[in-house]
């Protein structure tokens, strides 16, 4: 009984050994599991971290402010780091932002809904408290010197109703409202204040998919981080190295050396040299019309007289500087927008090159033995333009007319357009700009005695065009903006050039290149595959 009793106590024994080296096995097997799945944690982390290399033009500090200018470029850190609440595509449709809608309820007032659940890169939730509080300090004597500033001018009042409605006020109707908010970026708004604008610049927080590692202000070289928190987090791009360049020949040098993936805004001579090294060439619309301003505000002008200024436009063969200057890029103009924006006139065409025309014209208006007259143009920007203007002053010669040509740099002309003072000179370079809206109210306003420091004034126009901003009703509105597009190609208050366009090079290494208004949205870009 006792040997039974013995082998009966043996048998637990050798069964709790045999259990102890399954569960050692399993420990093993689950330890090498974990090893492997670990390690796949972190290839897919390397594989996730990839770097867009690129290049702009420009200087980094101009762009330090999030408030000091429009978010332009295709490559723009403050459209990657911050978000507006909504974003005008460049087919005229209004997008989700920030905000997820605009309704009016009433002539004057309108209700924004926006996003849930969405945060600062700091953590802080963005609600509709951040956007009053953002308005309200743009509409303040302290950011009256911000270009931004000027996109609140038509709001009277702005008040949360809860965390994601927010009621903006405006003193008359505004039908323009939430594409003037596409115009607006929303940084943390707190910390703005707390910081100060000098110091937030430096250490920016927005609500977009990347964040600022490094300004690298040295180097002309910021670095941007991904931002996994974000309501749009990077699908693929983890780190966005940019190289700001001043000139359009090191913007080629680098892309062709292969230190980046991807420019844009260099010269268009260099587009087929792109294309033999294999670059992508993606062409967008500018939502901008080149031209030279001509100013009617002094009556002893010969630009006073309306023949006068349709006598230049048919002086000069824009569709030649289309085809040969510009190399087939881009199309004649003759109007203040584009195809695709709202106002834009399909039965207006551009004046066509008739010189005899032009020539009948001046001798109509008391100047058939010719004139002279000063132009300032700027020669940063379209790399082309240098050419571009001597075309136009060869043209202009061969009908009598004299064009003295004096270049500007970027801080001479910015104060000769905003103040009106041109000094000596009867015309300057000047854009229809309709891009922020894709409307072409906004390029014909600058063109008006609307503009602070008008050029041009016609006082018959403007009835219409403050009635445009209180028509609620498409289709009626669509009707008013092409008649006075009609009408502002007749008064021809420019010398209407080519359509500006954006002609960016991308790398084989890059895949399709999605866009979110005029800029490359990084965030959904990936690579070839």
């Amino acid at each position: 009984m006792l040997a039974l009793h013995n082998m009966d106590m043996r048998k637990p024994t050798v069964r709790r050994a045999k259990d102890q080296n399954c569960y050692a096995w399993l420990s093993r097997l689950a330890r090498r599991l974990f090893v492997i799945s670990l390690s796949g944690i972190f290839i897919s982390q390397a594989a996730y971290a990839v770097t867009l290399r690129a290049t702009g033009g420009g200087n980094i500090v101009a762009l330090l402010h999030p408030f000091s200018s429009l978010p332009q470029g295709v490559i723009n850190p403050h459209a990657m780091i911050h978000d507006m609440l909504f974003y005008v595509s460049t087919d005229g449709t209004l997008e989700p932002g920030l905000a997820l809608s605009a309704e009016p309820t009433s002539d004057t007032t309108w209700q924004i809904n926006l996003r849930p659940n969405v945060r600062y890169s700091n953590g802080r939730a963005f609600t509709a408290h951040a956007v009053v509080k953002t308005i309200e300090y743009l509409k303040s004597d302290a950011a009256r010197r911000y270009v931004i500033s000027a996109e609140t001018r038509s709001i009277k009042s702005v008040r949360a109703i809860d965390d994601v409605t927010v009621e903006v006020e405006t003193f008359v109707p505004d039908v323009l409202l939430p594409r003037r908010f596409g115009t607006i970026i929303m940084p943390e708004p707190w910390l703005y204040e707390e910081l100060g604008p000098d110091a937030f610049s430096m250490a920016p927080i927005g609500t977009g998919s990347y964040v600022v590692e490094d300004w690298r202000l040295d180097a002309q070289r910021p670095l941007l981080k991904g931002n996994q928190d974000s309501w749009r987090p990077p699908v693929e791009i983890d780190t966005v190295d940019i190289r700001i360049v001043k000139d359009a020949p090191s913007q080629v040098q680098a892309l062709l050396s292969g230190l980046v993936d991807v420019g844009y805004n260099f010269g268009i001579v260099e587009i087929d040299a792109l294309r033999e090294q294999g670059f992508r060439i993606v062409t967008k619309p500018g939502g901008q019309v080149a031209s030279l301003a001509l100013a009617n505000r002094d009556p002893t002008s010969p630009f006073a007289d309306q023949r006068v200024r349709q006598a230049l436009n048919y002086a000069v063969d824009k569709q030649a500087i289309a085809d040969i200057i510009m190399m087939g890029t881009t199309t004649a103009a003759g109007q203040a927008g584009l195809p695709g924006m709202a106002g834009y006139n399909p039965n207006i065409s551009p004046y066509p090159y008739d010189p005899e025309r032009a020539r009948a014209l001046l001798a109509d208006a008391g100047y058939g033995s010719g004139l002279s007259f000063q132009a300032e143009v700027l020669i940063t920007g379209i790399l082309e333009a240098p050419t571009m203007y001597q075309k136009v002053a060869q043209d202009l010669a061969a009908v009598g007319v004299s064009m003295e040509l004096n270049p500007l740099q970027g801080q001479q002309w910015i104060r000769k357009y905003f103040t009106g003072d041109w000094g000596d000179a009867d015309a300057i370079s000047a854009t229809w700009n309709a891009a922020s809206y894709w409307d072409v109210i906004r390029a014909i306003e600058i063109f008006s005695c609307k503009k602070t420091g008008a050029f041009f004034c016609e006082p018959d126009l403007m009835p219409m065009i403050d009635a445009s901003h209180g028509m609620f009703d498409p289709e009626e509105r669509s009707r008013t903006l092409q008649d006075l597009s009609q009408r502002m190609h007749d008064l021809a208050p420019a010398l209407f050039l080519v359509h500006i366009v954006d002609v960016i090079a991308a790398s084989d290494r890059l895949g399709e290149l999605p866009f979110r208004h005029k800029q490359l949205a990084v965030d959904k870009l990936r690579m070839a595959r």
